[in-house]
């Protein structure tokens, strides 16, 4: 009876310890997944440095891409446009286009009608030219 004790002890220490590994093995595949994911994302992202290349480089960039890479810059920097339902005596049919650009804290919308929105020029140039 002592060695059918210490045998089914023995038993439930390995199962124990067996559990402890499983429980191990899917927090650190837990982890690697949440990890991959991150990767993929931060991949995915436009970041602000990204932004500015894509824009200074904009006309060279999209000559190049097909339809579908062309459909996705356009997704990932623009929100909303907003369209009026007849074209206006100008010729103008664009009423509005809001901009989602990650390095822009606050909305960005450029309304082409003028309603409500000031314009402003800039002219950006580089240091020391």
């Amino acid at each position: 009876i002592d060695d059918c004790m210490s045998l089914i002890e023995e038993y439930r220490q390995n199962r124990r310890d067996i559990e402890a590994e499983i429980k191990c093995f899917r927090s650190a595949k837990s982890l690697l997944d949440a990890r991959a994911k991150k990767r993929t994302i931060e991949a995915e992202k436009i970041t602000g440095d990204n932004i500015y290349k894509i824009l200074f480089y904009f006309d060279k960039m999209y000559a190049v891409m097909d339809e579908a890479e062309r459909r996705h810059l356009m997704e990932s920097l623009i929100e909303e446009i907003q369209i009026y339902e007849e074209r206006q005596p100008n010729g103008q049919w664009l009423k509005s286009i809001k901009f989602k650009l990650p390095i822009i804290d606050e909305d960005m919308s450029l309304s082409l009608d003028n309603n409500s929105h000031i314009e402003s020029v800039v002219k950006l140039a580089r240091a020391g030219s």
